[in-house]
């Protein structure tokens, strides 16, 4: 009987080893190297992705906090401007009631002159009448024609006449 063999070696073994590596380097070359060159080019973009988009968030946080200023600057601005317009508009509206004051004043003193140039058109006036009323009374009382009672009476005729026109 012949020993015992611990490890019975055949060519079939052998050929079915050859053969499991070639299905195992083809298996590499046709399946698994495409497909972890794809996984890693996947990974690469997503990577690529994340980075441009975390470039992008910080790119947008960047454009809103300018525009958050500019906004401010806005908003300073056109207050300054709407406190500029309220300056000039109380300026402008000092200014109207300082000339209305100074017109209202000049027309005052206007009417004021052109009153006093009437009281004294009629002072002058009323003299004029008083002279002649004087003339013709003295006239009369002095061409002796009438009595003392008819020289009264006619004298307050010819008075009530004047004052009345």
């Amino acid at each position: 009987m012949p020993a015992p063999q611990l490890i019975n070696f055949n060519w079939t073994s052998v050929v079915q080893l050859l053969m499991f590596l070639f299905l195992m380097y083809v298996l590499y070359k046709l399946l698994y190297k495409p497909f972890f060159d794809i996984t890693e080019e996947r990974k690469k973009k997503v990577e690529e992705d994340l980075k441009e988009a975390e470039r992008a968030r910080k790119e947008a946080e960047q454009l809103r906090l300018e525009m958050e200023e500019k906004l401010r600057e806005a908003r300073q601005t056109a207050d300054e401007i709407v406190t500029r317009a309220r300056k000039q508009a109380d300026e402008i509206v000092n200014e109207a009631k300082n000339k209305a004051k100074e017109e209202a004043s000049r027309i005052i003193e206007a009417a004021k002159r052109d009153a006093e140039l009437e009281k004294e058109k009629a002072m002058e006036e009323v003299e004029r009448k008083a002279g002649e009323l004087a003339v013709a009374l003295a006239i009369k009382i002095l061409s002796g024609v009438l009595d003392e009672k008819a020289k009264r009476e006619y004298l307050m005729k010819v008075i009530e006449r004047e004052l009345g026109e």
